[in-house]
């Protein structure tokens, strides 16, 4: 074979892989839906519009359980390349998370993308249903698209509401919630559970805190929390409560506690925190759980022109001894509450158990649910007031 014969076989051979890798299947950017939020309602007969009617459905072979609402971002305006609403949402009824998918693409011209998933909410209507919470928590466990940080929350309202809301910042639903949730101060006052804390937590100890969001006033709010157990939700708390759920699981580091001493309030920012649990048998075969808890903080708000008390060590040890009194209370209050009232084991007491006194948890593991609820919980909340501010 001569030389150019040569040169031109290679040049064919080097041309294939070029004219062969194109992208056959690529959607354009502005064909695709970037979902931020999904959310999911229990489907209600109320809810059946008339199409649906036409259907046949039978006890058997329902045809739609769930409410599914998803909202998107205008990229096109992001990109200020048109002008237009800077969201879209659409809800369509589903039997299943899969066929929910299939629905809206009756619905939308788009091409769904959930890569960038930020947040996913159940209402607590559907998070009750135990059946339905497994389903739909499965299906986002098994994907390897979703990302396990995503923010999970429960809802007294409806999900469908939750993403319909106008938040008067010109801005999709879900990268509002995703800031409202990852600011550089975070709120002490709501759960921060993300969809893989929460899992592994109902793995390890079959209880968990999801944050709640709520619709107030046409206005959004993180707010306190939902426990979960036994994949539904048996409960709620307040954000008080919640600030000290989060003391007690030494995740609340920062935290502002208004006391009152000698009549007047004054304001103590906790600027640190370590919280310590040990769990053992007495002789009696009884549960012991001891909270050591050991904090730092400055007074931030006393009373005008009262400098002298701030600074007396005598005030300081009254306003310390008034701290680790109330705030002891009420975290033994709280934990008696979500032991006793809802037997979830957020604390994961058993989990402690089973590591650090293997002996003791293999003669009580069978009996776990009976024997939590009636544990003795002893709190020890120590603050010490490092700094009282500048007086000029």
């Amino acid at each position: 074979m001569d030389r150019k014969r040569i040169c031109i076989f290679i040049l064919i051979i080097a041309f294939i892989p070029l004219i062969s890798s194109g992208c056959w299947d690529k959607v354009e950017i502005d064909e695709r839906a970037f979902i931020t939020a999904i959310g999911y309602d229990k489907y209600e007969e109320d809810d059946r519009s008339n199409e649906e009617r036409l259907e046949k459905e039978t006890q058997e072979n329902p045809i739609n359980r769930y409410i599914r609402t998803a909202t998107y971002p205008n990229v096109a305006l992001i990109a200020g390349k048109q002008e237009g609403e800077p969201f879209f949402i659409y809800s369509t009824t589903s039997i299943s998370w899969a066929e929910g998918r299939r629905q809206v693409a009756l619905r939308d011209n788009k091409n769904y993308d959930t890569n960038h998933l930020k947040a996913m909410i159940f209402s607590e209507e559907l998070a009750k249903d135990e059946t339905l919470f497994r389903e739909i928590f499965d299906t986002f466990q098994r994907s390897a698209f979703l990302n396990r940080k995503l923010h999970f929350f429960v809802t007294p309202n409806k999900a469908q509401d939750i993403l319909m809301t106008d938040t008067g910042k010109n801005m999709d639903v879900g990268l509002y919630i995703e800031e409202l949730m990852e600011k550089e101060i975070r709120p002490t006052r709501a759960a921060r559970g993300d969809m893989g804390n929460i899992i592994i937590d109902l793995n390890e100890s079959n209880g968990a805190l999801a944050p709640r969001i709520v619709k107030s006033k046409d206005r959004l709010k993180i707010s306190g929390a939902g426990i979960l157990k036994d994949n539904t939700i048996v409960g709620v708390l307040g954000e008080l409560e919640t600030r000290n759920a989060l003391i007690l699981k030494g995740e609340n580091k920062v935290v502002d506690y208004t006391i009152k001493v000698d009549g007047k309030f004054l304001v103590v920012n906790q600027t640190d925190l370590q919280t310590e649990m040990k769990a053992y048998e007495d002789k009696e075969g009884k549960i012991h759980v001891n909270f050591t808890i050991n904090a730092e903080g400055d007074i931030i708000q006393h009373y005008f022109e009262t400098p002298e008390k701030a600074f007396d060590a005598k005030y300081i040890d009254r306003v310390n001894k008034k701290m680790n009194e109330v705030i002891s209370k009420e975290l033994e209050d709280l934990f008696e509450k979500i032991q006793k009232d809802f037997e979830v084991d957020i604390f994961k007491v058993g989990e402690h158990l089973r590591k650090f006194q293997p002996d003791t948890w293999e003669k009580i593991k069978e009996d776990w649910d009976e024997i939590y609820p009636k544990a003795k919980v002893k709190v020890d909340f120590q603050m010490n007031v490092r700094r009282v501010g500048i007086e000029r």
